[in-house]
């Protein structure tokens, strides 16, 4: 079964101007399943994770009642 709703688009995320808060200078966005992703320095770059985070979680490799943020990882460079 899906999250997705009927008007949602292939074409493009179409973002709630409630879903992205700035606070102390840094930008967040909430999610569906309750968690407050960030901190990010500009507002594009928590649009682009977000769009990120909602192609992960309609995939179905992440359980969508995991409480893990989805940030990248930092892998040293060898």
């Amino acid at each position: 079964m899906s999250d997705r709703r009927k008007a949602d688009s292939d074409a493009y995320t179409k973002f709630r101007p409630s879903r992205f808060v700035k606070e102390g200078g840094k930008w967040y966005f909430s999610t569906r399943e309750g968690t407050m992703e960030g901190p990010f320095e500009l507002k594009p770059d928590a649009e682009d994770r977000l769009n990120s985070y909602i192609k992960i979680m309609a995939s179905g490799f992440m359980p969508r009642d995991s409480k893990l943020s989805i940030q990248p990882v930092n892998v040293p460079k060898l």
